[in-house]
């Protein structure tokens, strides 16, 4: 029986939806070695969400600097951490590379490129599988993890929820239902569908009498901007007003949520909040939000293979293009009539 490692180190992806599926793999992970210090390493976007999970012993964010010397002391600090397993929450070769020169004697983690040789244990991804819950999820499982009770969660202080409640009625609401949330934000700009669109949308759901709530981070202030410019009736506004901790609560309040491909869906379904999920260049098999009743609309047929994530500008979103606000608005009278039936 090999010895069991006494210090272990997780290095993860940067993104706040990424952080989502982290916190089951260190549940599992903490089940299977109860004794060990864990440590985890992750970007800026996702560092927030895990300061709160109680399934690490020791938080880090992953950016040390620029270019070489930033690497080089990523390495370094890998090799004081004295860690005797690696678990690589990722595809990346570099972070295989960065554990390999650390002296790290076990290196587990997914299989990308040539260099994913560097890891003692490495762990093919089906192409075809969802590539954050499934990629993390066969990561652990190669090292013994039991994951059958699989499950998000996730850790907002109790003390958000009466900031919530205050915030949410110094916005205008006062418990009417259906409450409904539209994130019109997105990570990259070839995310992002079109806010006459989302305007269209929110129009006729407060014109049928429900409550309609715009979200988003400070960055998404231009977006919902535009979306308010081509609106007729006044929603509910939040934007830039919540923090991590506030935003978790409010997606549990909504009846339902509306967004693209981005954090907030995945922390929406982590709480379990129906979600009408919009996908263009990234494909919704790959990275739609789990956990939770969500309708998919997903236009990435339309770009590949002559377009892809990277490539698919402003002239060419042939599959932001074909998702239209009826038929968003279709999925919502799904989901708000029957959330049960949609898996």
């Amino acid at each position: 029986m090999s010895k069991q490692p006494q210090r272990i180190v997780v290095l993860t992806r940067a993104g706040l939806g990424d952080a989502v599926y982290v916190i089951p793999a260190l549940r599992a992970l903490r089940k299977r070695y109860p004794k060990a210090h864990i440590a985890v390493v992750t970007g800026d976007r996702s560092y927030p969400l895990l300061q709160s999970c109680p399934y690490h012993d020791a938080l880090y964010q992953r950016h040390l600097g620029n270019g070489a010397i930033g690497k080089l002391r990523e390495i370094v600090r890998l090799r004081r951490g004295r860690y005797d397993l690696a678990v690589i929450l990722d595809t990346s070769e570099e972070k295989a590379v960065h554990t390999f020169l650390a002296g790290i004697p076990r290196r587990c983690g997914g299989v990308k490129g040539k260099l994913s040789r560097l890891l003692t244990d490495p762990v093919p991804i089906p192409p075809d599988g969802h590539q954050i819950n499934d990629m993390v999820r066969l990561i652990v499982e190669r090292l013994g993890c039991d994951t059958s009770d699989w499950k998000l969660e996730l850790f907002p202080a109790p003390s958000a929820r009466e900031r919530v409640a205050d915030k949410l009625e110094r916005a205008g609401w006062h418990g009417e239902r259906p409450l409904i949330g539209i994130n019109p934000g997105a990570s990259a700009p070839n995310k992002l569908w079109f806010p006459e669109r989302f305007a269209s949308v929110a129009d006729h759901l407060i014109k049928q009498g429900a409550q309609v709530l715009l979200l988003g981070a400070l960055s998404d202030l231009a977006q919902v901007e535009a979306v308010l410019q081509h609106m007729h009736y006044r929603p509910l506004v939040l934007t830039g007003e919540l923090d991590l901790d506030e935003l978790i609560v409010c997606l549990e309040q909504l009846d339902l949520l509306i967004s693209g491909d981005t954090g907030p869906s995945h922390l929406a379904g982590a709480v379990g909040t129906p979600i009408v999920a919009i996908f263009g260049p990234s494909k919704a098999q790959h990275y739609a939000p789990i956990g939770s009743p969500c309708v998919v609309l997903d236009g990435s047929h339309l770009c590949a293979p002559t377009c892809s994530f990277w490539t698919c500008r402003d002239d060419n979103l042939a599959c932001m293009r074909s998702i239209t606000p009826q038929a968003v608005l279709e999925a919502v009278g799904t989901l708000l009539r029957h959330p049960n039936s949609v898996p």
